[in-house]
């Protein structure tokens, strides 16, 4: 009878939900957590309609309840995982994700979406662990094709992400996202003669609106700047730019206020605090500027873990300041933070940071835009340690320029947005270096692709760790690497890339003048 009870009550609860009548189902499912069989799945609901009402704390709170009362079904922990993932919850959502439940279901489609969540939290070896097992069950399609060909990039295998990526294509031969990933194999197609024709064949199939045009074109631009035709190559990459910015929202103003307001951060630092446990170490700077490269170069250290770009910083203030949003600092964030407790927000970052550094005393937090929140790391964290990397104006705004972001950066696809940002990033970091000048350490890229060992040592006193021969040998490294530098850093150190814009100096005249004297 008890059963039957709670049968009808969740019923009620999820016509409520469909109804939109959130607080209705929300007292619905309340009801629902006294019942044991009931109660993981109230909780995710409770959590979904916190999250659909801006209460992240509560969504959060919700989700680790039912994360904690979690029962060995596959669907139930697919959905948890999803909605752990959202929340900033990574460590129970890839306990979810890798649960045996979830590992030996028969459910392809349910396999393949959670091996894509994995991939998107910097687990591609278990990603491809169900992508495989979907295939062997029976699914072939070239989604999953492209999937697995993408989480093999990202695990260093460039011989089968070639072979799963054309198998994608033979499917759907104008599929955007495997184009533009197999564009950046350099064991790839582009010394195929019919690769240009390929792209080109792929783009007239398109609708000029299609949402993965811009991956064309950009797959374009690289492919024609390889064969060094470079009038063609920039009016593939124009055409892309231009493609992308309109898919994009994107405010300069409100830009602009976000820097105004961080600029005009006094805070009082506390000295003196000391977390137990692994410490980080966090690299930021503008995104393309090497800042991956330094990471695989201090991942060689045996006391440092890499553990790629985490959000946890972001999403930890969100829930100091009890207030959903996207992944990166927003004005409104910034301006509630000032009332938050620093202590706490270390606290919260460490402990959902900590488990990536698998037994190692550092573990690097490779955060670009974290750049962002130097002042907030620093009242968190006064021994942090935060390496700045730098690199020419113009090597970085061309090389954010010509790289099609997934769901960020959208001030990269317009030459005068590009500057202007730049120019506030450049006056922010001034800001910060003046504020915490014993936290911030400048790590110049045309020094570290020049010398090394030099700039290396430099690094590592500055981190407080040990000197250890080899440390930049990063092409002997052989794990994964989920960033836009994927196949790029398994490459010894390099000084190729140093000058790179000037190849379309004439093009980027509008980017250079905009920069003014920062333009080198």
């Amino acid at each position: 009878m008890v059963l039957q009870q709670s049968m009808e009550s969740w019923h009620i609860a999820e016509r409520q939900l469909a109804a939109r009548d959130m607080d209705g189902a929300r007292v619905t499912f309340q009801r629902l957590i006294a019942d044991q069989v009931f109660r993981p799945m109230a909780h995710l609901r409770l959590s979904q309609i916190a999250s659909s009402q801006g209460r992240y704390r509560d969504a959060v709170e919700q989700a680790v309840s039912a994360f904690k009362e979690r029962q060995s079904d596959a669907g139930l922990l697919a959905m948890l995982a999803k909605q752990l993932a959202m929340l900033g919850e990574t460590e129970f959502a890839v306990a979810c994700a890798t649960d045996p439940a979830i590992l030996e279901s028969t459910e392809t489609a349910m396999l393949m979406d959670i091996g894509n969540l994995l991939a998107s939290t910097s687990f591609p070896g278990q990603a491809l662990a169900l992508l495989d097992r979907a295939r062997s069950l029976g699914l072939d399609s070239a989604t999953l094709s492209y999937l697995v060909g993408l989480n093999c990039m990202y695990s260093g295998d460039p011989v089968r992400a070639r072979l799963e990526l054309e198998r994608s294509i033979r499917v759907k031969p104008d599929m955007g996202v495997a184009l533009w990933a197999l564009s950046k194999l350099e064991s790839g197609p582009a010394t195929q003669a019919d690769w240009v024709t390929r792209l080109r064949t792929a783009i007239d199939m398109k609708e000029q609106a299609a949402a993965d045009m811009p991956l064309l074109q950009y797959a374009l631009f690289r492919a024609l700047d390889g064969r060094g035709e470079i009038d063609a190559a920039w009016r593939a990459l124009s055409d892309g730019m231009q493609s992308r910015r309109k898919q994009l929202r994107y405010d300069t103003k409100q830009d602009q206020a976000l820097f105004d307001h961080l600029a005009g951060l006094d805070p009082q630092r506390t000295r003196g605090r000391v977390f137990e446990g692994p410490q980080p170490i966090f690299i930021v700077g503008m995104p393309r500027s090497g800042t991956t490269l330094l990471e695989r170069i201090l991942g060689n250290h045996p006391d440092v873990q890499d553990t790629g770009e985490l959000y946890d910083f972001i999403w930890q203030m969100r829930w100091m300041c009890d207030a959903g949003g996207g992944s990166y600092l927003d004005l409104k964030l910034a301006q509630m933070a000032e009332s938050i407790d620093f202590e706490e927000l270390g606290r919260r970052y460490l402990a959902h940071t900590q488990w990536r550094a698998q037994g190692a005393e550092f573990y690097v937090d490779k955060m670009p835009a974290n750049f962002l929140n130097v002042s907030y790391i620093a009242r968190a964290f006064p021994q942090a340690r935060i390496l700045h990397m730098v690199r020419g104006s113009m090597d970085t705004c061309f090389s954010n320029l010509k790289e099609c972001f997934a769901s960020a950066y959208p001030h990269s696809y317009d030459q005068i947005e590009m500057a202007d940002h730049y120019r506030r990033y450049h006056a922010l970091m001034s800001h910060w270096r003046e504020m915490f000048p014993d936290l911030v350490l400048d790590v110049h890229y045309a020094d570290l692709v020049t010398e090394p060992e030099r700039v290396v040592l430099e690094v590592t006193k500055f981190c407080g760790l040990p000197w250890h021969e080899g440390l930049s040998a990063i092409e002997n490294r052989t794990d994964s690497v989920t960033t836009a530098s994927a196949m790029q850093v398994r490459e010894p150190v390099h000084d190729r890339f140093l000058q790179q814009w000037r190849r379309y100096e004439s093009y980027l005249e509008p980017l250079r003048e905009r920069l003014g004297a920062l333009a080198c």
